[in-house]
């Protein structure tokens, strides 16, 4: 009666979840794939540019055919240059520019970027505090490529970059050291930001990006006005400092605003979510203590392999935490939780097994959605099985049924292996592809007897073969010398973490002094054999 209300209340928690985490998945599809789609948001990102730029001769009253003209030459220069900028996306970057969520997340990076450099400048220009030629120097040209570089990579940031140097240049009056000046803040943001994390270091590396900006500075102010006094230049040089300072602090407040706006995680987040006191992993600790020891490992074993090839080792370590808190569901049913009490697959069939381990894939991702991880960890979290088959049950059932049909003289036949998969997908990037491979390691190697660095490198071998025979890392990019690379680094991570201690002596001469009798301490059988504390407990 108790396991009946039980089961009852954990189906009615199970069905409530996924019921929220469907919520939580529709409010996360901000843009449908459609290219019409994709061309309407290039039209509009290229209009509100132009609008952007010539807002004050548009809102004018007076308007001509110079006006007309000019408006025209410029929305030519514009729609060449977004083309161009489209096309290098191409080339560095065919899969990104494929979807409409990436396309509408740099249009809108640019187009902030452009509203702050323009309204700087307008009220730089209207005030007249500050003079043009020093104001020019304060827009903050290193923002789009601080945010697309934090947000997505190098590549990219250094075509968002320039898209928007060439119209922050036409903000500055047609000002040429201002596109040098965005070029050069471009490439340096793209080299040095990658893979930052940290805040603070946004801003200290905002500072550097300002002093190159600086020697962009004093070089073309040489060449084109060499007669220029000493404090304009210095002003100037203040003003390229600051700009990447301004650049750094916006990049920086809008930055989580468009991480829950296109469902991105930087790894300023990811690094925030390795935190062990997050509220699933104080859960997987208490409740499948097992399981968490298992993912502190594979993620060490991922981690390690991530480096090694130059995958996002950051994703990999933290997506390794959460790889398996779909077990929290029905924790005794993973054997690494079964600790002193019966197995309950021995009570069961192996297909009702297969559909309980199978589940705490889509527990997985119901509890991801729910306490609303980044999507590239919930993709890995679906992936990190692949679609392998669970040939434990598999074999149990094929077994099962010879002894059924023996008995009966039937002819017996072989149950496929298609029920006893996993649902998949197959793991569809590298670090994904990590932790699939860590994943079956780290179990296997609870059962390896030998651990010598033969037979674990041998045990990994077979296990990673086995994983590329059946097609489970066909889509995750990774190549052969990848592969070995990986298989190298788990090797030498598993060989120091299962290494032998060597035994501790005991000490007889302790052991055969009699036991000391202090003042008011009773004696006869309350006495304690005090040699028992002496062994020694060092790691």
């Amino acid at each position: 009666m108790n396991q009946q209300l039980v089961s009852k209340s954990r189906t009615k928690k199970t069905k409530s979840r996924e019921r929220q985490a469907q919520k939580v998945n529709v409010l996360r599809t901000p843009v449908p794939e459609n290219p019409g789609v994709s061309i309407l948001i290039v039209l509009l990102l290229w209009l509100t540019t132009l609008f952007i730029v010539n807002a004050e001769a548009i809102l004018s009253a007076t308007k001509g055919l110079t006006f007309a003209l000019h408006l025209a030459g410029e929305g030519i220069f514009l729609l060449i240059t977004l083309l161009a900028t489209g096309l290098f996306l191409k080339i560095v970057e065919p899969d990104l520019i494929k979807r409409n969520k990436n396309i509408l997340m740099l249009a809108t990076i640019s187009i902030l970027s452009i509203i702050s450099s323009k309204l700087i400048y307008y009220l730089c220009s209207s005030t007249g505090i500050i003079p043009l030629e020093i104001s020019q120097f304060l827009l903050p040209v290193a923002m789009a490529p601080i945010l697309t570089t934090i947000l997505i990579n190098g590549k990219v940031a250094i075509a968002t970059g320039t898209w928007t140097a060439f119209v922050i240049c036409l903000i500055a009056g047609h000002s040429l050291p201002i596109l040098i000046t965005g070029i050069i803040a471009t490439t340096v943001a793209a080299r040095i930001i990658w893979r930052v994390r940290s805040r603070s270091k946004v801003v200290r590396i905002s500072i550097t990006i300002g002093l190159c900006q600086v020697a962009c500075v004093f070089g073309t102010t040489a060449l084109s006005n060499p007669m220029i006094d000493a404090l304009t230049v210095s002003n100037m040089a203040g003003a390229s400092i600051l700009s990447g300072v301004i650049s750094a602090i916006i990049s920086i407040l809008i930055l989580h605003m468009f991480e829950k706006s296109f469902d991105v995680s930087s790894d300023i987040t990811l690094l925030e979510l390795s935190d062990l006191g997050h509220p699933l992993l104080q859960r997987l600790a208490l409740e499948a203590p097992g399981t968490y020891h298992h993912s502190l490992i594979v993620a060490n074993l991922a981690q390690a392999a991530a480096d090694e090839i130059g995958a996002n080792s950051l994703l990999a370590r933290v997506a390794s935490y959460f790889h398996d808190i779909g077990k929290i569901v029905k924790p005794n049913f993973f054997t690494e939780n079964i600790q002193m009490q019966p197995n309950p697959h021995d009570n069961i069939p192996p297909s009702m097994s297969t559909l309980v381990i199978s589940a705490h894939v889509k527990e997985g991702l119901s509890l991801a959605m729910l306490h609303k991880l980044p999507s590239s960890i919930s993709k890995i979290i679906c992936e990190h099985h692949g679609t392998s088959v669970m040939a434990f049950f598999h074999h149990k059932a094929q077994t099962q049924q010879e002894l059924d049909l023996g008995i009966e003289n039937t002819p017996i036949t072989k149950i496929e292996d298609s029920s006893f998969r996993y649902p998949g997908p197959k793991p569809s990037s590298r670090e994904s592809a990590i932790i699939c491979i860590a994943d079956a390691v780290e179990a296997a190697s609870r059962t390896i007897e030998k651990t010598q660095p033969s037979h674990i490198e041998g045990l990994i071998n077979e296990l990673t073969q086995a994983r590329m025979d059946d097609g489970q890392l066909d889509f995750s990019g990774l190549t052969f010398g990848e592969l070995v690379a990986i298989k190298r680094s788990f090797t030498f991570t598993l060989t120091n973490m299962l290494h032998g201690r060597v035994p501790y002596p005991k000490n007889e001469d302790q052991n055969k002094q009699p036991t000391k009798k202090y003042k008011n301490q009773p004696t006869g059988n309350n006495n304690t054999d005090t040699a028992s504390h002496d062994k020694s407990t060092e790691a």
